[in-house]
């Protein structure tokens, strides 16, 4: 019993999320020719674009492969590597079901000392040994049934992400002279978090929460794992995933492991880091508490962080606010603590906000219209006193835009589609592109700051780590500037001769400065866990700088004069404990400069002769509208680019006791999508079959009626032609998809098929289009506080036939705010107008909540309802935020309520009943009632639940009715 309660909820856990759909991150253009490589380990597939690049990376990757499985004992399998090179987005992941690694080349300008792809590999690679471990641990009969859909299932559920991810940084930081265990800022949230606050409950660390800012699982996932190798061994985890793998039926094998080996479970582990590194960082901080910096802004117990500051003539400090109750704005803060608004942004880049006077400039994210994996960079600019707002579009992808003194030209980071990076000069008026400088061995830069009208210093990442440089773009000129190695160097401000910048030497954050024409280097400022974004106010003679704190970065000064500067050579050089310790675990550092670079042959890789990748497989069919699960058997493919997915089997319907074939296809390396789906097979229905026994005299004495089955041959085609077009735009996201789908079904008679049931082939057209324009929500939203969605489809069959209905209907949904912080009132209201055929097919406008065809009264079945309007108010509001678990059971991170009230009219033909004539009828449906919900996490499972009760009246059946609310978003994981 335990094991087939088990079972399914793998199949409901693995199936639900995506519809049956396989995990895809999006689109490249269609117009990209693409390559590969094929070396001993990897196949690399590329756009030719980045040909130079992806032979050093074919490299790279057999280099990591000597290091990267060390600790875990295991070297996986040959697999995929997809480089996706116009996309804005800078990540890695590696995907299961089908098996790939897809790295995103853009590097980006808060990455640490070291080559951007070079980071992706060995992070993204250690991935690839963890779960490819689990699948050859795995039972080969479960393989045998699932393929690789059962390593992916396994691994999602019974892996920690803090444990996924937290392998994956400490690898990284293990394997290189960086990484992120040596990043102060990363290590920063955890530190503030411990030691101002002490540890939250297990439950709350790992799964988040709405009332207080939780340091994600990277951060949490490092000082675990690393913590626990260091104290128990590097063969630990090895020895937790050989069991998980081993026995993918057991309950909580990771906990069995942890308790068997070093005689607690995770949540013991958890608490015993966490007090451990409590005690220690509340030592260091005593003995370093930092300089005495004084708050601007007014104190709150609320998550609230300033970042890119500037300081107006007028004395007020111009930041970027984020925190929960708003999306991200540009506020303006003055002496007293007082804030204004002053603009809401798009998405903005890190470290791509500067300033000049009253000019704001940032660098925002602006999504392709079509291609996922596609975008633009645009670089806007406020001036305050006009409120308009100018935009430049730079020839390639551009990051951390910096004003000219005159305020005539933009230079900007460039990065093109080679990932060859550029320091480019664009006028500020026109767009028109000034000079493009490159560093001589294509470094990527950062943090660009103007010295002078032709002069701008700027940080370069060398072979060596970050680096200080003055660079003269028009005469092509570069020339480095003598400050030692800082670990991190970024957010540069110049006052004066004097270049202020946040360097980590110390272990943490810190202001620090280099005078330009002496070259003396001082450390200005002393942080408490980390410093940033620092500004001079001359006229008040302080230091402006955002103070990290366990509830984000606060505003705060100090009188410069309270200060008490070090030269660079009296700053002690941090040694990261933990992470030497972890790189003493390992074979030794990856040395990717003394990679030899092979010379592997490229090929062309055909997109057209590579549609099919069947990765998947199991003894069931799922109904991808319905969600129900039936007996049969599916074949999976998702091609490795992830434009084409296709699905092939058989399922066997349980009411029907019939089975249908089926296929389904979609391909969306074109500017449209297009799909087709054919099913066939048997059908069975009843009907109720009315015999009338008479008297001598011709009336009627009796009447019996029995239920007849019967059954048909059925076979239904349809294909469709969609385009989903993006127009999001700074603080709106809008969508329009029109589409075109066709639809065919033929109906054969057998022996047992009533004469008067239909028969024959028909077919019809769908029209549709669909749109929504929504605000961005801010973190605690529950819905967006301004927003339309719109749908309109008209469904006919101009090809004759069969004689289907058409149907016309049109839906909206408007949203509102409401009285409340977070609250929001959504209206709906939809039409439609059917002209009947032969064919009842379903409606598209939805009837009020709670009623359904099968719960309607009796006098329904004689009704035709051609048409229905509908209209709906639902006010939804937060209760509050309890962060309250039941054990490993259930933890709640919000409870919210909502009240609603619908209202249908329908109208259309009362068909009757003993040869009545038919008549028009018009009724009306109303119903209204209470949802109470929770978001929170079962089973500590990562993907959050919305689960709870929805309790409404209906007045047309005169009784209650009780619903659960139930939704998993997979989305987050």
């Amino acid at each position: 019993m335990k094991k087939q309660v088990i079972i399914t909820c793998l199949l409901v856990f693995f199936f639900f999320p995506g519809k049956a759909q396989y995990f895809r991150t999006g689109d490249d253009p269609g117009k990209l020719k693409w390559r590969q490589i094929q070396t001993p380990n990897f196949q690399l597939i590329y756009p030719e674009e980045i040909e130079f690049q992806a032979v050093k990376m074919a490299s790279w990757l057999e280099k990591v492969v000597e290091y990267g499985s060390s600790t875990l004992k295991y070297q996986p399998r040959k697999i995929s590597v997809i480089l996706h090179t116009r996309t804005v987005q800078s990540n890695g992941l590696v995907g299961w079901a089908p098996r790939r690694m897809e790295l995103f080349t853009q590097p980006h300008q808060a990455i640490y000392g070291q080559e951007w792809l070079e980071q992706l590999v060995i992070h993204e690679f250690r991935h690839v040994v963890q779960v490819d471990k689990i699948n050859s641990q795995i039972p080969f009969l479960i393989r045998l049934l699932f393929g690789e859909q059962a390593d992916a299932l396994i691994t999602g559920l019974y892996l920690p992400f803090w444990f996924i991810e937290g392998d994956a940084v400490a690898t990284e930081t293990a394997l290189s002279q960086y990484g992120r265990g040596r990043l102060p800022s990363f290590l920063m949230e955890q530190k503030a978090l411990l030691v101002e606050k002490g540890p939250f409950r297990f439950d709350k660390a790992i799964n988040g929460s709405f009332r207080e800012f939780v340091p994600d699982h990277y951060k949490l996932g490092y000082l675990l794992v690393g913590e626990s190798r260091v104290r128990y061994g590097a063969d630990l985890w090895n020895r937790v995933i050989n069991q998980v793998a081993r026995h993918p039926l057991s309950i909580r094998p990771v906990n069995r492991v942890l308790r068997q080996n070093i005689g607690m479970n995770q949540q013991k582990l958890y608490e015993s880091i966490t007090d451990s590194l409590k005690e220690c960082w509340a030592r260091e901080v005593k003995e370093n508490p930092g300089d005495p910096f004084q708050p601007i802004t007014r104190s709150s117990d609320d998550y609230h962080s300033y970042r890119y500051n500037h300081l107006l003539k007028s004395g007020e400090i111009l930041s970027l606010k984020s925190d929960y109750q708003s999306p991200p704005r540009f506020v303006l803060t003055d002496q007293r603590g007082q804030e204004t608004t002053v603009y809401y942004p798009g998405k903005i880049f890190e470290e791509s906000v500067s300033y000049r006077n009253k000019l704001i400039v940032w660098s925002e994210m602006i999504p392709d219209v079509r291609w996922s994996h596609s975008g633009r960079s645009f670089i806007r600019i406020l001036n305050l006193e006009s409120h308009k707002v100018t935009t430049l579009k730079t020839e390639y992808k551009a990051f951390a835009p910096s004003i000219s003194p005159d305020e005539h030209n933009v230079a900007v980071v460039e990065t093109d589609f080679g990932n060859k990076s550029y320091l480019s000069l664009y006028n500020a008026s026109s767009g028109e592109l000034l000079t493009r400088y490159a560093t001589p061995d294509t470094s990527y830069l950062f943090s660009p700051v103007w010295r002078s009208q032709e002069e701008l210093v700027v940080v370069v990442l060398t072979e060596k780590g970050k680096q200080l440089a003055s660079v003269k773009p028009k005469a092509g000129e570069i020339h480095f500037l003598p400050v030692p190695a800082m670990a991190d160097i970024k957010q540069l401000t110049l006052s004066g001769d004097r270049l202020y910048f946040i360097g980590s030497i110390s272990g943490k954050d810190e202001v620090y400065s280099i005078h330009l024409n002496s070259e003396e280097v001082k450390r200005e400022a002393k942080a408490r866990f980390g410093l940033a974004y620092p500004v001079i106010d001359e006229k008040q003679n302080r230091l402006i700088v955002s103070n990290y704190t366990s509830n984000g970065y606060k505003l705060t000064a100090v009188p410069l004069s309270d200060l008490k500067p070090d030269y660079i050579c009296n700053v002690t050089n941090v040694i990261y404990n933990l992470a030497d310790s972890l790189a003493k675990q390992e074979p030794g550092t990856v040395d990717f400069g003394k990679a030899e670079i092979y010379p592997y042959v490229s090929r062309p890789y055909h997109k057209g002769l590579n549609l099919f990748h069947f990765h998947s497989w199991g003894p069931f069919s799922l109904d991808v509208n319905s969600y129900d699960a039936m007996p049969g058997f599916t074949f999976s493919s998702q091609n490795k680019l992830g434009t084409s997915q296709t699905t092939l089997g058989y399922r066997w319907n349980l009411e029907e006791q019939e089975g249908q074939y089926f296929a389904n296809m979609e391909y969306s390396g074109l500017f449209p999508v297009i799909s087709g789906n054919v099913s066939l097979g048997e059908r069975k229905d009843q009907y109720t079959q009315v015999t009338i026994y008479k008297d001598q005299n011709g009336r009627e004495i009796r009447r019996e009626s029995k239920l007849v089955p019967f059954s048909w041959g059925q076979t239904d085609l349809s294909a469709s032609i969609r385009f989903p077009l993006d127009f999001s735009r700074g603080r709106n996201n809008t969508m329009i998809q029109p589409s075109l789908t066709t639809q065919w079904t033929n109906i054969r008679h057998n022996s047992s098929t009533p004469q008067e049931f239909v028969e024959g082939m028909s077919g019809s057209l769908t029209w549709r289009l669909g749109s929504y324009h929504l605000r961005r929500q801010a973190y605690r939203d529950l819905q967006p506080s301004l927003g339309l969605v719109t749908d309109f489809s008209y469904r006919h069959s101009p090809f004759g036939g069969s004689d289907p209905s058409t149907l016309a209907s049109l839906e909206g949904k408007v949203y509102l705010p409401g009285l409340g912080r977070h609250h929001g009132l959504t209206t709906y209201a939809g039409w439609q107008q059917r002209e009947r055929g032969r064919y009842r097919t379903s409606n598209d406008v939805r009837l009020p909540v709670g009623y359904q065809l099968n719960n309607l009264p009796g006098w329904w079945n004689q009704l035709e309802n051609d048409k229905i309007f509908t209209a709906s108010l639902k006010y939804a509001f937060p209760i509050g935020y309890p962060d309250w678990n039941l054990s490993k059971l259930l933890y709640i991170r919000r409870w919210k309520a909502a009240v609603y009230y619908d209202f249908s009219v329908i109208g259309g033909k009362d068909t009757g009943g003993n040869n009545t004539p038919a008549q028009s009828y018009q009724t009306r449906l109303n119903s209204f009632g209470l949802e109470v919900s929770g978001d929170m996490n079962l089973l500590r499972f990562y993907a959050p639940v919305d689960a709870g009760v929805r309790l409404g009246y209906l007045p047309a059946l005169e009784k209650m009715v009780y619903e659960l609310i139930l939704s998993v978003d997979f989305h987050s994981l």
